[in-house]
């Protein structure tokens, strides 16, 4: 199933226009879009979440209630979790360490670390990053009854994962859960927040503007 709903931005007059399909008519002059030509042709808005299943060798991200279009706030929790090569979630909760919801995993962000300047997985670091995952998956550290929401959770293990795998690019040293949600984090959310805040305001404006200037 694709969630992807669709946002489409287009231009005739002044300004940017955004919808979830191209309307008869442009809502700032009235022109009739069927016959009038557009200045700018219409183009889909990049969706900025990813089934986890997709993104395989990642940091994948995800509301801990809900998801992100519909009741994702500033405030809200995250989950985070990491996949192997073959797109299937390793995360750390109140049940300890497990692999077996990776399908629940529909709306996530994620974050690739090992990738080339062409988006392609590095072959060396695919294969390294599988076995310091795989690694330590096994380690008894990760149980439920050690699981504390505030002080040993999901960002525990995450940093574990990456202190261990040292991928190129990031300060291991100095690595915790302040620095890796600034530093890693940050720029996919911030992405995502303002196309869940598009998003929701199209649900009941239909049609979005926005003047040049922005």
């Amino acid at each position: 199933m694709n969630l992807d709903p669709g946002i489409v931005c287009y231009q005739h007059c002044e300004g940017r226009l955004f919808a979830f399909c191209l309307p008869p008519s442009c809502t700032l002059c009235g022109a009739d879009l069927t016959t009038q030509p557009l200045s700018t042709p219409p183009f889909r808005i990049p969706y900025p979440f990813v089934r986890a299943s997709q993104a395989p060798c990642c940091l994948v991200i995800k509301p801990s209630k809900g998801d992100f279009l519909h009741d994702y706030r500033s405030s809200s929790d995250l989950h985070i979790g990491v996949t192997d090569s073959e797109g299937c979630v390793h995360e750390y909760d109140s049940d300890g360490l497990h692999s077996d919801l990776t399908a629940s995993w529909t709306q996530c962000l994620s974050v690739p670390l090992i990738t080339d300047s062409s988006s392609r997985l590095d072959p060396v670091w695919r294969e390294y990053w599988d076995f310091t995952l795989h690694t330590l998956a096994q380690d008894s550290s990760w149980t439920m009854e050690r699981y504390c929401e505030k002080s040993f959770n999901c960002y525990s293990f995450v940093l574990e994962f990456l202190q261990t795998l040292r991928p190129p690019g990031v300060d291991v040293k100095s690595l915790n859960k302040l620095s890796l949600c600034a530093s890693l984090l940050l720029p996919h959310t911030s992405t995502a927040a303002r196309y869940i805040s598009l998003y929701r305001r199209l649900l009941t404006e239909k049609v979005v503007t926005v003047p040049k200037s922005s």
